[in-house]
């Protein structure tokens, strides 16, 4: 990778850092305050609701500085968090207010995403999408292993209000960098100098947008399964806190959870000669069916472990081809907007699985609800199969859909 490639991919190691703390410091505070599964359904809706509006920044990701972007992001989410960790060790730490700083914060930090995806496309090579995007990936995951596997040990011993103020500080120092050391290119629509007023030329580009992805209709038929799939994926995932005996044991699903998306993230390269059209639902029947065995021997020792974090290799497939998917198949001047609208479609229904899992387990157990949230896997290879848009893709990954037609 370049030097440019290598700065952002620093920064989005230390983002993903601070994010992983914040996030799990914030549900186990409700879950040690309120112990209720509606409410801890509830924190991860809100914390997964910034991503449905990912679509109203793609205009400004294309038409404005990127690295303005990051930075301005960083630094704002630097600051919202560290309001949180003052008003935690005020002791006024009220939850709707909590859930609402939380959502300003991860608001900004969903705007760097697609931000970040824009970039990739534009400073690595075609043929090396997938790569990079798998090496971005692999980085922030062996990330994410430490922190899940010692978050809980970590918020036992040094405290909520100490992880707050830690993750403050990684979010200012992230801004700096990408202040000092990121330099990019302008795109065409950067450089263009506008007659329109700024709200004028957001709207024109927005509708622009918006038809550039309306375009793309098999594009939009994998992401419609995805989004069922997700549904019935985040009603079990906001149930894992639940089922948790202790912050150690919530530590070790997300450990799972990140070292089987590790595993994904590595293999994706490996396998993306294999058409699409094996290789999708192969995988996401891989992922329900060790989902499903991981909560069956829920009693054992290491197994559920071990299960879920073969489940989570097939997703991290998942996830990068999907990355890879948008990149290739949208045209370069709407990388931006196109990410950022597919990502809120992704999104949407994300916030409704999450608090629908905390109602559903206020009525059953949580232990019901990830026992079958494995199926919205074995439902999307379905899907894959009998959609005649989606059966006949029998070109690999790095091909554009309109060219294996």
């Amino acid at each position: 990778m370049n030097r440019q490639l290598t700065i952002l991919l620093i920064g989005r190691i230390i983002t993903n850092f601070a994010d992983s703390f914040y996030m799990i410091a914030t549900i186990w505070y409700v879950k040690s305050l309120t112990a209720s599964p509606l409410l801890i359904g509830l924190t991860s809706a809100v914390a997964i609701l910034p991503v449905t509006i990912q679509f109203l920044y793609g205009p400004v990701i294309d038409r404005f500085s990127k690295k303005t972007i990051l930075y301005a992001a960083m630094f704002g989410q630097g600051a919202l968090v560290s309001v949180i960790s003052i008003l935690y060790y005020s002791n006024i730490l009220w939850l709707p207010v909590l859930f609402l700083m939380m959502f300003m914060a991860l608001s900004l930090s969903e705007s760097t995403y697609p931000t970040e995806s824009a970039l990739i496309e534009r400073l690595a090579p075609k043929e090396k999408l997938t790569k990079v995007n798998a090496i971005f990936s692999f980085s922030y995951q062996t990330l994410d292993i430490i922190c899940d596997a010692v978050s809980g040990i970590l918020i036992a011993f040094v405290g909520l209000g100490v992880v707050y103020i830690t993750n403050s500080f990684l979010l200012v120092m992230t801004g700096l960098i990408f202040l000092v050391y990121l330099k990019v290119p302008k795109s065409e629509k950067e450089s263009e100098v506008s007659t329109l007023g700024f709200f004028r030329q957001y709207k024109e580009d927005f509708i622009e947008g918006f038809g550039v992805v309306k375009s793309k209709r098999r594009l939009l038929s994998i992401m419609v399964g995805v989004m069922g799939m997700n549904l019935v994926a985040t009603m079990g995932l906001a149930m894992l806190p639940l089922i948790s005996d202790t912050s150690a044991e919530y530590g070790f699903w997300l450990t799972a959870i990140s070292v089987g998306t590790l595993t994904g993230t590595v293999l994706s390269s490996k396998v993306e000669k294999i058409p699409l059209n094996r290789i999708l639902p192969l995988v996401a029947v891989w992922a329900g069916i060790f989902w499903l065995l991981a909560f069956a021997v829920r009693e054992a020792r290491f197994l559920p472990y071990l299960f879920f974090a073969f489940s989570w290799a097939g997703i991290g497939i998942l996830s990068i081809y999907i990355q890879t998917m948008i990149q290739v198949n949208l045209p370069r001047n709407h990388v931006g907007i196109g990410f950022a609208f597919i990502s809120s479609l992704l999104g949407s229904l994300s916030p409704l699985g999450f608090f629908l899992g905390g109602l559903i387990g206020e009525l059953t157990s949580g232990m019901f609800l990830v026992g079958i949230s494995g199926t919205g896997y074995l439902v999307f290879s379905i899907y894959f199969l009998v959609n005649p848009k989606l059966r006949t893709l029998n070109a690999p990954l790095n091909v554009r859909f309109e060219e294996s037609a």
